[in-house]
């Protein structure tokens, strides 16, 4: 089970709904929050300056960064403690994304919980948030401010054909235990800009879902799960689409699928996902599934 969640927090409205389900996380899992606050190395802007002016410049802007932090973070704790959690919290400086995986590795977090972010790019994912997620081997939770939940009922784990039956269906089934909540398992039959036979599609789709049936037979999970299957021109737009119609609380996906990948290059379809829905999206990397939820939930 989650033991000890991170929270990294900037102070955005995301990172704050991140904490909405850190809260969640915590109660059903009686686990602790730590949060982290980065304070960024990076003051480029003070480069024109003589070093002596921009040291004291930057120590300064240092020093109030951290005050608000400290400050922002004792009234989340005092808050939280009085929900009956457990809540901690550190302020650090260095490069963000770098420190909060390191941060998550010295806690021995379970899963960190963040905000999506926002990028110049409507289409690009913030960029702490994506560098997070394609770096790090912990489970991650990325959630916007406007798909707030108050519980997770409905959870949907995309699966690829070709990949079968992989971590994430593992660890949404223990966290479908957790919140006694009803699981998706859910395939995409991307079409593309090809033109098929309504005939044609039915009958990919129900050979499709003969083999998801097969996969999840040979899992031996007793539990209702419900198998869907979809067309969409692609992939990422299919699942989406089935969250946004179906009032899916938490999508559970892997970063990225394939054999021939990086580790560190995150999979379209799961980004896409990610940027594009406001629905929160737990994450595991395939590279090295860190599967601390040991046990089922009673």
């Amino acid at each position: 089970m989650i033991k000890k969640i991170l929270w990294t927090t900037d102070g955005s409205e995301d990172s704050f709904a991140a904490l909405e389900y850190a809260e969640l996380l915590a109660n059903k899992c009686n686990a602790d929050i730590c949060g982290l606050a980065v304070l960024s190395e990076d003051y480029g802007f003070l480069d024109g300056l003589p070093p002596d002016e921009s040291s004291v410049i930057r120590n300064r802007i240092q020093q109030d960064l951290d005050l608000i932090a400290r400050k922002r973070f004792e009234k989340v704790s005092k808050e939280i403690k009085e929900r009956g959690l457990n809540f901690s919290y550190e302020v650090v400086e260095g490069i963000v994304e770098q420190e909060i995986i390191k941060a998550a590795e010295n806690e021995n977090s379970d899963i960190i919980a963040m905000g999506k972010g926002r990028a110049s790019d409507k289409f690009v994912l913030g960029e702490t948030a994506l560098k997070v997620v394609r770096n790090c081997t912990i489970p991650i939770l990325t959630a916007r401010h406007n798909g707030i939940k108050t519980d997770i009922k409905r959870i949907l784990v995309p699966i690829a054909l070709s990949h079968g039956i992989t971590a994430n269906f593992d660890y949404a089934l223990k966290l479908s235990r957790i919140f006694n909540s009803k699981l998706y398992l859910t395939n995409i039959v991307e079409t593309s800009d090809h033109k098929f036979q309504p005939e044609l599609l039915e009958k990919i789709k129900s050979h499709t879902k003969r083999d998801l049936g097969y996969l999840l037979g040979k899992s031996n999970v007793e539990e209702n799960i419900e198998i869907q299957v979809d067309t969409a021109k692609n992939a990422w737009i299919g699942i989406t689409k089935f969250a946004r119609e179906n009032d899916i609380d938490l999508i559970v996906m892997m970063t990225y699928g394939g054999t021939v990948l990086k580790k560190e290059f995150m999979g379209s379809v799961t980004w896409r996902v990610i940027q594009e829905t406001s629905i929160p999206v737990i994450t595991l990397s395939p590279s090295k599934i860190i599967m601390k939820m040991t046990g089922d939930a009673k």
